[in-house]
């Protein structure tokens, strides 16, 4: 019965890593593969983000990141750092969320390795902001940008609030910055 139980919590594993991956490919995941030769040099098209995508799966069991305090405000055009302390743990989860403002951009700068993507980036906005490329910048990544285009600038989502970054064990610099005027909170969950 054990051996049952184990067989089916690695199918659903494994089930939901191939759901994962497969809404990064989806039209409605921002990241479609190109048909043809053509639209791979016009648009050029990226593919999807491993990390990403593992995150996306394995974030819920992987160890939170502590903070305290765990709330980060930052005014605007400021840019505030915290520093992820080291740990014993081979990753870390930074769980955050946008708790006032319209948007707020983090940055994980870490030591680039095999298998590791640094540095990493995250952007959290509120349901139904719109921010022009100019308030963007290089703030967030292409492949955030692409998948909230709307009309000449990012018009931000209902799940858009939240987003998750993963510390790899040595820590590192958290680099906060609000998108477009004014000030933003993000706090770490």
């Amino acid at each position: 019965m054990r051996l049952l139980i184990v067989i089916l919590v690695l199918v659903g594993i494994a089930f939901a890593a191939v759901v994962a991956f497969g809404s990064l490919r989806s039209p409605e995941g921002g990241n479609p593969p190109p048909s043809d030769q053509e639209t791979l040099e016009e648009k050029g098209w990226d593919p999807p983000d491993w990390a990403a995508a593992m995150n996306a799966v394995m974030s819920p069991f992987a160890p939170g990141l502590e903070m305290n305090p765990p709330r980060v405000s930052v005014n605007a055009g400021a840019e505030v750092e915290r520093r992820a302390p080291a740990a014993d743990e081979d990753l870390r989860v930074a769980r955050l969320a946008l708790t006032s403002g319209r948007g707020i951009a983090v940055e994980y700068d870490c030591r680039e390795e095999e298998g590791r993507s640094c540095p990493q980036k995250a952007c959290l906005c509120a349901s139904g902001a719109t921010f022009t490329d100019a308030e963007i910048g290089d703030l967030c990544t292409g492949g955030w940008k692409k998948g909230r285009r709307s009309g000449g600038g990012v018009r931000c989502g209902a799940d858009d609030a939240e987003a998750s970054i993963v510390i790899y064990p040595e820590g590192g610099e958290l680099s906060f910055r609000p998108l477009g005027a004014g000030a933003a909170t993000a706090e770490f969950r």
